[in-house]
């Protein structure tokens, strides 16, 4: 990722922090209180998970040690006696699985199946704000479309960290290391980003807006992938 590029990510997180704080200042009514209670995002411990803030511009790569892997555990990427998606222009793509450390496509993970992505990094605030709606609509959703989180940032460690203190561990996970998936799909330089997939791999929709509700992921997938429950 350029600097460029990463610079804008940090204005993007920066404008979303100011307009959060405003709202909330000039907020404040009993209704924004309940609004706020009903969304039970949990609060994290700056000991538990890297500060958020701005990519680093020199984020060295860095890969979660197999016993820390090994207690925590993730779902598995994929189902190895399933069919690979092979078309559309996410299923080549290779990344890491952080359940166990091995490689695979998102085509292996897809395996025919309608799929959301979502794209985020530890140091991005509306990405771990939404990150449980997102889990907890994926419980919901169950097998009628595969969930995936990927973490857009070469440290997979600092990545693997804020799962664990969120308390994400029912999503398939993995690291898109070099950043590749936002390029490919010629996506702005902006986190998070969402991306739906149909089932024979074409992508229906980018969306780079946060979903702070497990009713907004559900209204997107509905909207975007025809799945309802």
């Amino acid at each position: 990722m350029t600097a460029s590029i990463r610079w804008t990510i940090v204005a993007f997180v920066v404008l979303v922090g100011v307009v959060v704080a405003l709202l909330t200042t000039l907020g404040g009514s009993e209704d924004d209180t309940t609004a706020r209670a009903a969304n039970d995002t949990p609060a994290l411990s700056p000991q538990a998970a890297p500060p958020v803030g701005g990519p680093s511009p020199d984020e060295p790569v860095t890969v979660v040690d197999p016993e820390t892997r090994a207690a925590v555990d993730l779902p598995e990427c994929r189902d190895s006696a399933a069919e690979a998606t092979t078309d559309g222009p996410v299923a080549g793509l290779m990344v890491r699985c952080m359940d166990d450390g091995s490689t695979t496509t998102l085509g292996k993970i897809q395996a025919g199946t309608p799929m959301v992505i979502n794209m985020w990094a530890y140091w991005c605030e509306p990405c771990r704000r939404e990150l449980p709606a997102i889990q907890e609509a994926a419980d919901t959703l169950g097998d009628r479309v595969r969930v995936v989180v990927s973490h857009t940032d070469p440290s997979e460690t600092k990545g693997f960290d804020t799962l664990g203190a969120l308390g994400i561990d029912q999503m398939i996970s993995v690291s898109d290391q070099e950043e590749e998936l936002p390029g490919i799909l010629g996506a702005p330089p902006v986190l998070p980003l969402t991306v739906f997939v149909r089932a024979d791999g074409t992508v229906a929709h980018v969306l780079i807006q946060p979903m702070y509700s497990e009713q907004d992921v559900l209204d997107a997938v509905s909207e975007h992938l025809g799945v309802t429950v």
